[in-house]
C-alpha cells in the first residue's frame, strides 16, 4: 500500500524535465521497476504510471527505462511492459500502452520496434470499444500521441483500421451528448458527470483523428469515407471550447487534401463554423480556426471566394499585429495563402489592409516563421504579370526591396557557413 501511494506521488511530481532528472537522481527508477513484479495490481499500474510519467519527452531516462532489469530477474523492462499490455485488466493495458508510447516517443528503440505496431497499436484499438472506467476516454490520447509526425505510424493505424473505430467513437459520443443536452435541460439526475466524459471522449477523439490523418492521404480518405465531416462540423459549433479546438485541428488535417477540398469539405460546409470561430471567446481557438481557414484560401479550393466575402482579410490582418505569437504567425500565414496564385485585384485588396509598411515590418520579425511568411507573401505578390511586380516595387520602393532581400540573403548565406539548414519555404499550408 505504502509503495503504490509512492509511485502515485512520484508520477505527480515530474511535470518538467529539471523534475524528471531530480525524481532519476534521487534513485527512483530501480524501485518502480522491480513494483512492477510486486504481484499487487495497484502498485504495478502506480510503478508503470510513475515511469511513464519519468521518461515522457525524455531521452535519457527512456535509456535508463528500457536497460533497467528488476533484482531477482533477467527480463527487460520493456517486455514486462509488453506483457501487462496484454493483461486482462484494461486500465492496466492502457497505462501499459502508454508507458511504451511515451519510451517509443523519446527514440530510444532500435527501429524497427515491431512489437509497437504489431502489440501496442492494436491494444490500443481495442480499448477504443472498452467502457472500463475512463479507458475509453485516455485511449484515444496515447493513440494520438503513438501516431502524430509520423508517417509508417499512421500507415499502420490505417492497416489496423484504427481511424474507423475511432470514427465510431466520435460519432456515438456526438450522438450521445445531444441526448445528454436534453437530460441536462430536463434536470435528468447524474447527466452533469456523464455529459462531462462524453464530452472528453468527443474532444480525444478528434485530437486522434487529427493526428492519425496529418500526413497520408489513405488516412484522410478512411476518415472521410467514415463519416466523419457531419461531426468534425457539428464539434466546431460546440458549447465547449476544447471540442472547438480539436475540431478546428481535426478540420485543419482533413483539408491538407486537394480533393477533399474540392468535394467533402465544401459539402460538409466547414468553412462557414470557422469563420464564426475567427470571433471567438478563446483566443486559443482563434488561432486554430485561422490555421485552418490557411488550406481553405488557396486558389485550388472552391472555398477561398466565401472566405474572402465573410471580410477575412481584415480579420487575418488583425491578427497579423497580435501580440499572441501563434495568432500572429498564422494571420500572417492565411494571408499568405489568400495571396498564392491570386490574380491583381485579390492582391490590391489584402494589401489595401495590411499595408506595405505593415509588411516591411513582418519581414524584420524577431520570429523567424513569421519572415518566412512575410517573404512568401513578397514572392506571391510578385508572380504574374508585370503589372504585379511593379505593384510591389511602388507599394515597398525599389530601393528599400533590394535592401530586404539582400538583408534576408546575407542572414541565409550565414546561416549556411554556421552548418545550419536553411528553411525550405512552401506556397501551401501545412
Amino acid at each position: 500500500m505504502i509503495a503504490e501511494f509512492t509511485a502515485a506521488v512520484i508520477a505527480k511530481c515530474c511535470d518538467t524535465q529539471e523534475q524528471q532528472m531530480q525524481l532519476a537522481s534521487a534513485g527512483v527508477i530501480p524501485p518502480l521497476v522491480n513494483l512492477l513484479h510486486s504481484g499487487h495490481v495497484k502498485a504495478q499500474e502506480a510503478a508503470l504510471d510513475a515511469l511513464a510519467t519519468l521518461c515522457r519527452e525524455n531521452s535519457e531516462l527512456g535509456e535508463i527505462v528500457i536497460h533497467a532489469k528488476p533484482i531477482d530477474s533477467n527480463q527487460l523492462t520493456t517486455a514486462t511492459m509488453l506483457e501487462f499490455v496484454r493483461d486482462k485488466c484494461p486500465n492496466m493495458r492502457l497505462i501499459a500502452a502508454t508507458c511504451l508510447t511515451n519510451l517509443y516517443r523519446t527514440g530510444v528503440f532500435i527501429e524497427p520496434f515491431t512489437e509497437i505496431v504489431l502489440v501496442v497499436l492494436p491494444a490500443l484499438v481495442k480499448l477504443l470499444n472498452d467502457p472500463s472506467g475512463d479507458v475509453q476516454e485516455r485511449a484515444p490520447l496515447v493513440l494520438a500521441d503513438l501516431v502524430k509526425d509520423s508517417e509508417d505510424m499512421q500507415k499502420a493505424a490505417y492497416d489496423a483500421d484504427a481511424i474507423s473505430r475511432l470514427a465510431e467513437l466520435l460519432v456515438s459520443a456526438s450522438s450521445k451528448e445531444n441526448d445528454d443536452d436534453s437530460d441536462e435541460r430536463i434536470g435528468v439526475p447524474g447527466v452533469g458527470s456523464v455529459a462531462k466524459r462524453r464530452e472528453k471522449i468527443r474532444e480525444n477523439s478528434l485530437i486522434a483523428i487529427a493526428a492519425a490523418t496529418l500526413l497520408k492521404e489513405e488516412c484522410r480518405s478512411q476518415a472521410i469515407n467514415s463519416k466523419v465531416l457531419p461531426h468534425v462540423v457539428a464539434a466546431l459549433q460546440s458549447k465547449y471550447p476544447h471540442v472547438r479546438l480539436a475540431a478546428c485541428q481535426c478540420a485543419k488535417s482533413l483539408s491538407r487534401s486537394v480533393s477533399n477540398l474540392r468535394t467533402s469539405l465544401v459539402d460538409a460546409g466547414v468553412a462557414a463554423p470557422l469563420l464564426k470561430l475567427l470571433r471567438d471567446e478563446s483566443t486559443i481557438v482563434q488561432a486554430a480556426a485561422c490555421g485552418a481557414l490557411c488550406n481553405l484560401t488557396l486558389d485550388f479550393s472552391p472555398m477561398k471566394k466565401s472566405v474572402i466575402d465573410a471580410g477575412a482579410i481584415d480579420r487575418f490582418v488583425e491578427y497579423s499585429r497580435s501580440n499572441d505569437a501563434k495568432l500572429q504567425l498564422n494571420g500572417v500565414w492565411a494571408l499568405n495563402s489568400l495571396l498564392y496564385k491570386a490574380d491583381l485585384s485579390a492582391k490590391k485588396a489584402v494589401m489595401k489592409s495590411l499595408t506595405y509598411d505593415a509588411l516591411i515590418e513582418l519581414l524584420h520579425e524577431p520570429n523567424p516563421a513569421i519572415q518566412e511568411q512575410a517573404l512568401e507573401i513578397v514572392r506571391n505578390l510578385v508572380c504574374g504579370q508585370q503589372e504585379d511586380i511593379e505593384d510591389v516595387i511602388e507599394g515597398i520602393g525599389r530601393d528599400d526591396l533590394l535592401d530586404v532581400l539582400e538583408s534576408k540573403l546575407q542572414v541565409t548565406s550565414n546561416m549556411g557557413l554556421e552548418g545550419d539548414d536553411s528553411t525550405t519555404m512552401t506556397s501551401v499550408s501545412t
